[in-house]
């Protein structure tokens, strides 16, 4: 047997050796990323406080939530060991993004050993909370409203209904163009016909925000009856 096989054969053995030898836990196995990160509901009616939930990591003891502006400013990281978190003292008029990673900390040193990347993001998106509604009578019947902005927002949804309680009755009547500061708009209409009088009407403006050119769904506080909407009386 000639040296250069000797030689093959030894590394081979050292390498088979080296492998046998070695073991993974599932804490040093790679982790997966969080999957469903989302925006789950508003747990005020202020829009100061929210939850946010995820999916399980297997190998996962802990979770790291950041939170920003939608211009990356205003970090914020939150640990825990479950898979839901609770933010609160958000600012109401701006929308946050948020996303989550998992890893793995040895009990015994305190040191994370294994990190998986980051989740997808999810958008926390109030709704304007101060809404002004002027009525004018001269000729035909129409409302005049402006609302505070909502910093981070691609415009706005204006929702309309006469019965506030039954969320299902709420109804489009128009969006603003696509700019926070697009805070103004004229109702002629409900459901296609002239503004009434003697009757009451129910406004809610909705904030919009886009994602790869496409609009994501906002979270409307249905259980809170008094949030996010305002009477417009007809006289």
């Amino acid at each position: 047997m000639t040296k250069s096989i000797k030689r093959l054969l030894a590394c081979f053995l050292i390498s088979a050796m080296l492998v046998g030898m070695t073991s993974f836990t599932s804490a040093e196995a790679a982790l997966a990323k969080p999957g469903h990160c989302h925006f789950s509901t508003w747990t005020n009616s202020s829009f100061t406080a929210c939850k946010i939930k995820w999916d399980s990591v297997p190998g996962a003891n802990r979770y790291t939530l950041v939170v920003t502006y939608t211009d990356g400013s205003h970090y914020k990281e939150y640990t825990t060991t479950s898979t839901s978190y609770t933010l609160k003292n958000l600012a109401d008029n701006h929308i946050y993004i948020a996303k989550v990673r998992a890893a793995y900390v040895d009990p015994v040193t305190g040191q994370i050993t294994n990190q998986s990347p980051f989740s997808n993001i999810t958008f926390i998106v109030p709704l304007p909370r101060r809404l002004s509604i002027t009525i004018s009578n001269e000729g035909k019947i129409q409302a005049k409203l402006d609302w505070n902005t909502i910093y981070g927002c691609n415009g706005y949804n204006i929702f309309m209904t006469s019965d506030p309680v039954s969320k299902n009755k709420w109804v489009w009547n128009q969006s603003t163009p696509t700019k926070a500061n697009a805070t103004s708009a004229t109702i002629k209409k409900f459901k296609g016909a002239n503004l009434k009088r003697y009757t009451n009407y129910y406004v809610r403006i909705v904030t919009r925000r886009k994602r790869n050119g496409v609009f994501c769904g906002v979270p409307v506080p249905d259980d809170y009856c008094n949030a996010g909407f305002q009477m417009m009386y007809i006289r």
